[in-house]
């Protein structure tokens, strides 16, 4: 009976490998479609660059906030950039910033409010006509790694269940046909 559990082990990591990475494949898939991005245009009016705490108990660590507003806008609504482009950013650039929120819905209430703030994050920025990164790209790395780690999660299924097929036929069945089997 040792030697037939010695065979079943590997099937089973294979297996555990194939539940791990579906998993992650789970996990990678993006967070919003392209339908779901809307597009805010204008002028940068300021731009800051601040340290955020985020997280929670012992899971905190702080994080660089690149933020701006637009001319025309109410200052009190400002966007969060992932990563500025080189050089900055700059009062007067033209900007293109791709948001999942309403940033007009943002606006009204920053006007109807004006001691509140309202931080939107921007999932998407072109920054005078340069592309400093976009949702799209998001969506296409996040797609991609969900496909690659479902791919791999099929290689570890069809390998675990290649080797659990090699056991049944070179262990268990002769085991349990020659009448040694006492369950």
């Amino acid at each position: 009976m040792k030697a037939i559990i010695r065979w079943v082990v590997p099937a089973l990591v294979l297996l555990g490998f194939a539940i791990f990475y579906n998993d992650r494949a789970g996990k990678s898939e993006p967070d919003f479609t392209m339908a779901e991005v809307k597009v805010v245009e204008g002028i940068v009016a300021t731009s800051d660059i601040s340290r955020t705490q985020v997280g929670s108990g012992n899971r905190q660590t702080s994080r660089v906030d690149y933020t701006l507003t637009l001319t025309g806008r109410p200052q009190n609504v400002s966007f969060r950039l992932d990563t500025p482009p080189q050089g900055g950013v700059k009062a007067g650039m033209r900007v293109r910033l791709e948001v999942l929120e309403d940033a007009e819905a943002a606006f009204t209430s920053a006007t109807r409010y004006p001691d509140g703030s309202n931080k939107i994050h921007a999932v998407g920025a072109v920054l005078d006509g340069k592309p400093v990164y976009t949702a799209a790209e998001y969506v296409a790395r996040s797609e991609s790694a969900a496909s690659g780690n479902g791919r791999i999660a099929l290689i570890f299924l069809l390998l675990g269940l290649a080797w659990g097929a090699v056991v049944y036929f070179v262990k268990i069945r002769p085991f349990a046909r020659s009448g040694k089997a006492a369950w």
